[in-house]
């Protein structure tokens, strides 16, 4: 979205000031039932709308002829906010409570890069990322001299998009560095972009949440749903996933649904782990018999996205910051075949 003449990439919503990657009234109606080991009902479980509240894979993006902008926002708790000429990394920190102004200074050694030496954007698409918890507040930006701000232009920006939905693994949790997660690392790679809606402990394909995602421009879709709802019973896997599937296959028959079974970890890599040898073929089974109903699915395969168990941080869940990297060249590797990019 554009506010203030810039480009709030990843953005569905400023209110009051507030950033918010899902509109209000989609997060609202955030839930899903919990059962016992036995199947027996036991609560409505919302304790994802925090994530579905947080800002990752954000980024605010302009030109300007000014060489120093400063960023004002408030945060509630430790945010990372990265600055970049275009591919270029300026500066990345770490922002907490009360350290909202923040000035960043464009190198005079990336006014002479080339055609050559640009991947996604041109130098002078400044990139502000901003990844972090709870309300982000953006204040404004100001310019060195008052310089003129505008959002790119077409052809200054990735010209593919891929909308990603998923987990925890697919928000990035496991690595400081949130523009280093998998996704990111594979958009560099790919030169794309990637719209993150991935929520850290959800990803229960609400109906709500289904159809706020159909509304996003996209030219490709990517579902790794499998992880979080697979120790529900099958009829709730069946009716979430499958819904999320048969709505994104059949509205968007001319798109690519790339579709990623259960990531590697927990019981797959440790005795010691939570056990989940019952319930990830759950969700692998609804997951694969959606891929086999649509021409327009790729299946893809979870244990190779992490295809080394040492990937994983000591959870044995989340992958650690060498793992997120070398899933997104692995992601990158699987994508590669199917998205035209040139």
């Amino acid at each position: 979205m554009i506010y203030e003449n810039i480009e709030f990439f990843n953005v569905a919503e400023i209110r009051n000031g507030v950033l918010y990657r899902f509109p209000l009234r989609v997060c609202e109606n955030l839930s899903v039932p919990e059962y016992d080991k036995q199947g027996n009902f036991l609560r409505i479980f919302k304790g994802h709308l925090s994530s579905a509240r947080a800002s990752y894979g954000t980024e605010l993006r302009f030109v300007t002829e000014a060489r120093k902008v400063t960023l004002h926002i408030e945060v509630k708790k430790k945010v990372r906010v990265s600055a970049y000429s275009g591919d270029y990394l300026l500066e990345s920190v770490e922002v907490r409570p009360g350290e909202g102004n923040l000035t960043f200074s464009r190198c005079v050694a990336t006014d002479g890069v080339s055609k050559r030496g640009l991947n996604r954007f041109p130098v002078d698409v400044w990139r502000i990322c901003i990844d972090g918890e709870e309300d982000i507040l953006f204040q404004g930006l100001e310019t060195e001299n008052g310089a003129h701000v505008r959002p790119p232009k077409e052809g200054e920006c990735p010209r593919l998009r891929l909308l990603a939905y998923g987990s925890s693994i697919s928000q990035g949790v496991g690595t400081p560095y949130p523009t280093l997660n998998y996704l990111s690392v594979a958009a560099q790679i790919l030169g794309i972009d990637i719209l993150n809606k991935a929520i850290a402990g959800g990803c229960f394909c609400e109906k709500e949440m289904i159809e706020y995602l159909c509304e996003e421009n996209f030219d490709a879709v990517y579902l790794e749903a499998g992880t979080n709802i697979a120790d529900r019973p099958l009829s709730v896997i069946r009716e979430r996933i499958g819904g999320l599937i048969d709505t994104f296959c059949s509205r968007f028959p001319d798109k690519t649904i790339f579709l990623m079974t259960p990531v590697r970890g927990l019981s797959d890599v440790s005795s010691t782990a939570s056990d989940y040898r019952e319930n990830f073929p759950k969700s692998r089974s609804v997951i694969c018999e959606g891929a086999a109903r649509y021409p327009n699915t790729v299946l893809l395969e979870g244990h190779g996205l992490l295809d080394k168990d040492y990937y994983l941080a000591a959870d044995i869940l989340h992958p650690s910051d060498f793992g997120h990297v070398m899933m997104g060249v692995n992601f990158a590797k699987m994508l590669a075949p199917y998205l035209s990019v040139n």
